[in-house]
Order: C-alpha cells, then structure tokens, then sequence
C-alpha cells in the first residue's frame, strides 16, 4: 500500500511540475518575442522622427539593428547592410505591404537553420516610402533549448525532494492502517473515516467464529456417523487422495489403517480397484463386486463434478458376502432342479405326441394330447432358460463371439413373431437408421431381441403397436423395443428383470410365458457389457433400451 499511495503522489507531481515547465517556457517565449516587438516598434518611431527633420540620420550606425528605406514601389532606397542596387524589390513582403497600406506593418521570419528569427517592424514616412527595422532573435525551438538544461536541473532537484516528501505522506497514511489489531479491530484507534469498516471486519470475524465452530461440530458429527458405519465410505480429490475416510473402508479390505492425504489406493492396489478409481476421477460411474479371500465386496465409486469438471469421487464399500452365497445357492438349486427335470419332461413330450396321434379313445385324444404336449412344452422352455440362466450365472456360456448385426437378427426376429403379432393383432415394425455391427454372441443378441418383442406382443393390446428400433446414439449402438401395451406399475419398474416375476401373471400364464424372458435379456445385456433402461406408464406402453459400449 506504502508503494501504491508514494507512486501516485509522486506520478501526480512530477506529471504537474512538467505541465507547469512546458507551460512557464510557452509563456517566457510569448513574453520575450513581446518585448522585442514593443522595443523594435518604439525604436522605428523614435527613427522615423528623426528621419522627418533629418534624412541622413539613416546613415548614423545603430548596432544589432538593419535599417532599410524602400521607395512606395518596393524599390529598395537605402540598407545600411547591403548594396541597395543588388537587393530585390521589397513588394509582396507582409510589413512592407502592410506599412503602405495602413502605416505600419509586422513580421517575424525564421531563418534556414530555424534556429534565429528575423523580427521587422515597417512605417510609412512622410515622403511616402517605407522605414523598416530589422532585429535579430531567438526561435521559439531554440529558446526552449537554451533554457532544457537548467530546467531539467531543477525538475530534478524538485523531484528528489518531493520523492523524500511522498514516502513521508505514504507512511503517514499506512502507518495507522498498518497499526490495526485485526484480533480487537473494534479497539484500533485510527482513522474516523475507518471506523464502520473495522466494525464490518469485527462482526465478520465473529461470523467466521462461528462457522468454523459449526463446521467442526458437523465434522465431529460426521465422523462418529460414518465410523459407526458397517459400510465402507470415502471421499477422495481428483488426485485419488483420501479426503475423509471411516474405519471400515479399511477394515473391510483387511488393510492397515488409512488417514487422510494418503492414497486411496493404500486400502487396495488390485488391477480392478485402482480401475474403478481411474474411472470415476475420468467422470464415469462405476461398480464392481470383488472377491476377497474371506468376503465379497461391493464396490461403488461416484464422481464428484463441480461446474462440470470432476473434482473428487466417493467410494462406497458394501459387505455382500452373505447375499453372494445365497445368490450362490440359489443359481445351484436352480441348476440342479433344471437338469433333474429335463429328461422326464422330454419324455411327457414324446408321450404327448403318441397321444395327439391317436392311440387313446378318440372324443379325448386331441383334448388330452393337446393339454400335455402344451404344457410338457411350456416346461420344456422353462427348463431351457433356467440353464440358460445358469450357465450365465456361472460364465459357463460357451458363447462364440463374432462380428454381429443388430438389424439382420432384428429383421429375423420380427418374420419369425410376424404371424404371433398378427394373431394378436398387435403392428410389429422394424426401424433402422443404419446397421449397427457389435461384436458379440450371435445367439444371446438373438435370445434378447427376441424375448423383448416377445414381451411386447403378450402385454400389448388388440390394435396396438410394437416398434424395434435399431440406432446408434454418441456413437454407441442401441437396441429399443417400444409397444403401447398394459405397462409397467411404477412399484414392479425394478423388479421385471427379476427371476420368474410377473407383472400380470394371469397373462403371462394364458400366453405361455415362463417368466424369465427379461431376466435373460439382463443377463445378455451384462455379457455384452450394454446398459438397460426402462421407461413405461400404466397403461400406456413401455419403451425398453438396450446401450451397447462405444465402439
């Protein structure tokens, strides 16, 4: 501040002292080119006088002085420094002219080197020519060079002094303002003028008292929360290191304790962990359940986006061991079921066909046969998908990957339902912007595809529509199946893709549905690493999207 106050009192003065130079030489020039006119003019009168009694005074010398006499048509008389004869006539010159025509006449003309002026001052006689005076004076250049050295010597004898003075005047004015007790700014004694804001600053300081008093209050409370917290939960920067951390972050990965500006990494260096990590700091959400020796975690890590550039994430870690095993008893149970079932129910099958071609009474045959080949069929499927399920469950897929087109398996799909739709008089249409190519499982695509039409067609009504969409959105290949059928109830949104879940199970019944078409189409959409999302109202339609990677 001392800096900023001495160069504006010293720029302000210097700026006014060169002003008031510039503008005392302009003056001293005027007043001395003043000077020589009224003492060229009065020493022409006195001389035009004397020349009135007597002619010959011209010859009298007068040092520093020309004199000319020219005659009324410019013809030059008398010059007591040149040859009149070898002189040029006079005529056209401002104070001759001037003199002829009012009495008397003025002019001043600079010299070739412009550094001398010529000052001339003209009278018309009594005879009727002209009496000219010449003296020889300074240019206004070079009057103000004459005068530059002692000038600039006192401008700067005046600066040095006024740059002693401006330092003193700086530090009388900060010496009070830097004297002020910010702990007791109410108590400073100072300036008038600074009172309300020293009263501003007093209550701003107890504002700040107490939120940082508030704050650390939150904090203590946060942490007695989050350290009483089965889950694991952290918060990291967008350099990965730990902001706020609970003890079983930690515990639950066995690791040693973490504190906070250590990595995040300190409570788990595995490839997939540092992956997740990578991810969300990049702005991608991710989750992912990892196998620990003696436990299953998840974990989730969200980005933390602030004016759209990530700042951090916050890492969640879930305990999931006991919900993993039952999963794991479960896809066994079903597994297990599934294959025990399989050979009998062929067996009804082919029982059914024996029956439905006539070997029994012949008023029953067709109904019975009908019946159980109907139903040994639903079975049949039922059987089918749950080791479908399975085998996806255990990555026991032995899936051949290759080079897919989502629009021909669709165009596939829709001429094999076509005949289904239009029993149930439901519009089955397939749209494409263009083909799509993912590389996949030709048969878990097919299976998806087809399950969602399906589903379309079964919960749809007489009159209605089913439209498959095949487009490519930011440059990652979709799959959508909208139909305006019953919908979905906003309670049922997140359970259709559960096993053997109905929304209308009285429907899914009549039309022979195992209620597993959904779970297959999730689980396809994992192998494939797609995203899917739902959108239905009640009885309205629904609208199902499958979101391939990027490729």
């Amino acid at each position: 501040m001392n800096k900023k106050i001495f160069q504006s009192i010293f720029i302000a003065v210097l700026v006014t002292m060169v002003l008031s130079a510039a503008v005392s030489v302009f003056i001293f020039y005027f007043a001395y080119s003043d000077r020589i006119i009224s003492d060229l003019e009065a020493e022409l009168r006195i001389l035009n006088t004397a020349y009135s009694d007597d002619e010959d005074i011209l010859t009298v010398s007068v040092p520093g002085r020309r004199i000319t006499l020219i005659a009324s048509d410019g013809s030059v008389l008398y010059d007591n420094e040149a040859d009149p004869a070898s002189m040029e006539n006079h005529l056209g010159r401002r104070e001759i002219d001037d003199a002829l025509s009012f009495g008397s006449g003025f002019d001043v003309r600079e010299s070739e080197t412009m550094l001398r002026s010529y000052y001339y001052a003209a009278v018309r006689t009594s005879d009727g020519n002209v009496l000219r005076m010449a003296v020889l004076g300074e240019t206004a250049f070079s009057f103000i060079m004459g005068m530059l050295f002692p000038l600039c010597l006192v401008l700067v004898i005046l600066l040095v002094i006024f740059a002693f003075i401006s330092m003193r005047i700086a530090r009388k004015i900060t010496d009070p303002i830097n004297s002020i007790d910010l702990s007791h700014p109410e108590e400073t004694e100072g300036y008038e003028e600074l009172s309300p804001l020293l009263f501003r600053i007093s209550k701003q300081q107890a504002l700040i008292r107490h939120q940082i008093e508030d704050a650390e209050r939150r904090s203590r409370e946060f942490s007695i929360i989050t350290d009483n917290m089965s889950e694991g939960l952290a918060v990291i920067d967008s350099e990965a290191r730990i902001l706020s951390i609970n003890s079983a972050a930690w515990e639950l990965f066995d690791a040693a304790e973490a504190k906070k500006g250590d990595s995040i990494l300190v409570i788990n260096r595995s490839e997939q962990f540092s992956g997740l990590i990578d991810d969300a700091l990049e702005g991608k959400r991710g989750e992912v359940v990892m196998e620990e020796p003696s436990k299953t975690l998840q974990v989730i890590v969200s980005p933390v986006a602030e004016e759209g550039v990530v700042s951090g994430a916050v890492v969640i870690i879930m305990d999931i061991t006991e919900k993993a095993e039952r999963e794991r008893l479960r896809r066994e149970f079903t597994a297990n079921v599934s294959h025990e079932l399989r050979t009998p129910l062929q067996s009804i099958s082919g029982f059914a066909e024996l029956l439905k071609d006539g070997n029994v009474r012949s008023d029953k045959v067709q109904e019975f046969a009908g019946e159980i080949y109907s139903e040994s069929q639903r079975l049949i499927a039922l059987v089918h998908d749950i080791i479908r399920l399975s085998r996806l469950d255990e990555n026991d897929s032995d899936e051949t990957l290759e080079d897919v087109s989502l629009t021909e398996i669709a165009g596939n799909v829709v001429s094999r339902l076509s005949k289904k739709a239009a029993s149930a008089g439901v519009s089955l249409s397939l749209k494409s912007d263009e083909d799509s190519v993912i590389h996949g499982s030709p048969s878990l695509i097919d299976e998806m595809i087809f399950n969602l039409a399906e589903n379309s067609i079964k919960y749809n009504r007489a009159g209605g529509s089913s439209v498959i969409r095949i487009y490519r959105e930011n440059g990652a290949p979709v799959i959508s199946v909208t139909d305006t059928g019953i919908g979905i109830p906003d309670q049922d949104k997140d359970r259709v893709f559960e096993r053997f879940y109905r929304v209308d199970k009285s429907r899914s019944r009549s039309s022979g549905g195992t209620g597993l078409g959904l779970s297959i189409v999730r689980h396809a959409a994992l192998f494939h690493h797609a995203a899917i999302t739902l959108k239905s109202k009640l009885g309205e339609g629904t609208e199902i999207t499958v979101r391939f990677p990027e490729i």
